[in-house]
């Protein structure tokens, strides 16, 4: 029997995902309400399809609606729309106008289907690559979204991906066909540019990538070895002019014009209002699309995204210019002050690579593991070693402790469980105490009780004098909508704090614990006193002296009045910017944390021997080089317990946001637990949180704790 070949099945797999690619799109083509900016570039459209029917070539020479992108994709819709009878020319609006009520039919339909093809079309290309990045690329609702709408995201995004994957395909392939490939990007990457100026960012990450392979080989003279490069680039700049009329008159002045159009817009009343954080691009990557629930028959973005964070190791080493392209342009999003939506599209191939690389190492390799073992050996139940009377002569001294650990640990656990599933509320608080979400939990559980619709999000007070039975769907809706999104917000958080804790406290216990320093006592004293004083109450001291009316920071005490020192009058609004908020509550977190980092770390440098440091010297060694080979591989193991520590205490982070009352989406989620209880009376949605935060920390422990072996930490100690 031949079976079919590695080619083969790529090939089949990239058709089953352009398959559901295509029946996905034509579903939102046909489904999705009008949006922002769709009259734009249909009314540019429609202007390209007029002066083409006319055979006015010269007028594309001097228009070009919305001339702060280039022309290239409204151009293309132009085309498509010279097939259809004429309609009025959408009236011209301003780019901060609302989404317009109606718009010509079937112009609008065929327009979006435009979209819809190059968006189907990019899937098949990465499914070539990967069926299953394919097949996750396929069922992206933001993807989908934005390659079903009269946008100008889905043409640069299919030819970026052509871009990168062609130039891939050069570095891999032998002489045969090979400057055809770079010929291929090249073009491509006119293309690209000529569509939408963001996403010619890939030529950036494949000239990084290319200087990276040249100093790591540097077999050739550098004149030899750029010269394919150097040919590259200006063939794609060629393509781009070819491409792009409208500058032919006066290049360098327009271009000029459509490039610095970005950099006021970007500082604009309409952008600056949305307030949306620095970290927003990765809230968009995290949670699939929000604002049309029927559109969309799967919403797995941010499952995606999760299968992506397992995969970015496996993909860097299968080939590092994906994560590359996915660094640098999550970066360049977070630089860039709009944070619109359909930017995220500039990386949802790399992130779908890395996806189906993340995908085959959870899943797909441990379960085909698996298969093959229990094929293999087959199944053993027993456990050689288990004696039933050791575990008889323990139990009399596990049972007490277990049954305490039980009544402290589990009952509440397994109570909020139980209101979880249910509508508990502030009104039927009487009910619910008394029996009513037990009542509830065992008749829904058991088949006796349908499930009642629950909105998770509603503040109303009012509401039923008895407890009713919701089942699970409260929490999955929290886990695949607003969930995901406060996920990254905390983990982005805990992150930032704890690398700030750490690198504080480690710097301390060094210049603290250097020869000659007098006081050492004294002055870890002094350092510990944060950490002794109550969170509550250093919150409430922070949040009095960074008062924009009365606070001694921002009311003038910290600055002189003068000119060069008006920048602090615009943290003023630090509570409705979540950007300053975050720094803001950074400063405060290190300074509450630190002292704990500083004291392990102070206890481990006393360890070390100091022979380590002068075998070290003799050998050459810098400061930086005996810190990073020998104080901080030393200092690790008993420095993890103590970031474990901090990592809990920062993720579930109360009071301190409680008190400053930074903006959404800078929380914790025990903040919003608090939230929900306290404005609109909704237990279950506080205990939906909690359950939810429960199991993620568990899950974070246990990876953590498999990661990094912490354990050892204390052994070491």
């Amino acid at each position: 029997m031949k079976f079919p070949t590695r080619r083969a099945i790529h090939a089949f797999g990239a058709i089953v995902a352009l398959v559901v690619a295509w029946t996905l799109r034509v579903r939102a083509v046909n489904l999705l309400p009008i949006d922002y900016d769709e009259d734009d570039y249909l009314r540019a459209g429609q202007l390209m399809a007029a002066d083409i029917r006319k055979g006015d070539w010269a007028n594309l020479l001097e228009e070009n609606y919305r001339p702060e992108h280039p022309p290239l994709a409204k151009l293309a819709y132009g085309l498509a729309l010279t097939t259809l009878p004429d309609a009025d020319i959408i009236p011209d609006r301003a780019v901060t106008a609302s989404p317009a009520a109606s718009l010509p039919q079937p112009h609008l339909r065929v327009a979006r289907t435009l979209g819809a093809v190059f968006g189907s079309l990019q899937v098949f290309i990465l499914g070539l690559v990967s069926p299953l990045a394919g097949l996750f690329l396929a069922v992206h609702t933001f993807t989908i979204k934005y390659t079903s709408q009269v946008m100008l995201e889905a043409l640069p995004a299919l030819t970026s991906t052509l871009c990168v994957l062609a130039y891939v395909r050069w570095q891999a392939s032998g002489a045969r066909h090979r400057h055809a490939w770079l010929a291929v990007s090249a073009v491509m990457l006119g293309f690209t540019a000529a569509s939408k100026y963001m996403y010619a960012l890939v030529g950036i990450i494949i000239l990084i990538q290319a200087a990276r392979k040249m100093l790591a080989e540097s077999r050739q003279p550098i004149h030899v070895a750029i010269r394919p490069l150097l040919l590259w680039g200006l063939g794609a700049v060629g393509v781009f002019f070819i491409c792009n009329p409208f500058l032919w008159p006066d290049p360098l002045g327009r271009l000029w014009e459509s490039v610095a159009y970005h950099g006021g817009y970007a500082t604009s009343e309409q952008v600056e209002a949305t307030l949306f954080p620095i970290w927003q691009p990765m809230l968009w990557l995290v949670r699939s699309v929000p604002w049309h629930p029927d559109v969309f028959i799967v919403s797995f973005d941010g499952l995606i995204a999760l299968f992506a964070l397992a995969g970015l190791g496996r993909l860097n080493k299968r080939n590092a210019i994906f994560t590359l392209w996915l660094g640098l342009g999550m970066a360049f999003l977070f630089l860039w002050p709009t944070k619109w939506p359909q930017y995220i599209l500039l990386l949802t191939a790399p992130l779908c690579l890395a996806a189906a690389e993340g995908f085959r190492r959870v899943i797909g390799e441990p379960v085909l593991g698996m298969i093959a073992t229990l094929r293999k050996d087959g199944i053993h139940l027993s456990t050689p070693g288990l004696r039933w009377q050791d575990s008889r002569k323990a139990l009399g001294w596990i049972l007490p402790g277990g049954l305490l650990l039980l009544l402290i640990t589990f009952f509440p656990l397994l109570y909020q469980g139980g209101m979880a599933l249910t509508d508990f509320n502030a009104t039927s608080i009487r009910d619910g105490i008394n029996g009513g979400i037990r009542r509830e939990v065992i008749g829904g559980l058991t088949g006796q009780i349908e499930p009642v619709p629950y909105e998770v999000f509603s503040f109303s007070r009012t509401g039923p004098r008895e407890v009713s039975y919701t089942g699970f769907r409260p929490l999955l809706a929290f886990a695949r909508g607003a969930g995901v999104e406060l996920l990254m917000s905390e983990i982005i958080w805990t992150l930032s704090a704890i690398s700030l804790q750490t690198a504080l406290g480690v710097t301390i216990a060094l210049l603290v614990n250097r020869r000659g320093v007098r006081f050492k006592g004294l002055w870890q004293a002094m350092f510990i006193l944060p950490w002794a004083i109550p969170e509550f109450i250093g919150g409430l001291t922070w949040s009095q002296i960074l008062d924009p009316r009365f606070g001694w920071f921002l009311s003038g005490g910290a600055f002189p009045d003068r000119p060069g020192f008006q920048f602090a009058q615009n943290l003023a609004t630090w509570q409705e910017n979540p950007a300053i908020a975050f720094v803001v509550m950074l400063i405060v977190a290190t300074w509450m944390g630190f002292p704990l980092l500083m004291l392990a770390a102070s206890a481990g440098l006393k360890m070390i021997p100091r022979d380590i440091y002068e075998a070290a010297a003799l050998d050459g060694a810098s400061g930086w080089q005996q810190f990073r080979h020998v104080t901080w591989p030393l200092l690790l193991p008993l420095l993890l317990p103590a970031i474990i520590l901090r990592g809990i205490y920062a993720f579930n982070q109360f009071y301190l946001f409680y008190v400053l009352n930074p903006p959404y989406p800078l929380t914790t989620f025990a903040a919003a637990s608090y939230f929900f209880v306290d404005f609109g009376g909704k237990y279950a949605t506080s205990a939906v949180i909690n359950v939810f935060t429960v199991v993620v920390l568990i899950l974070f422990l246990l990876w953590f704790n498999r990661r990094s072996q912490a354990g050892k930490g204390v052994t070491y100690a």
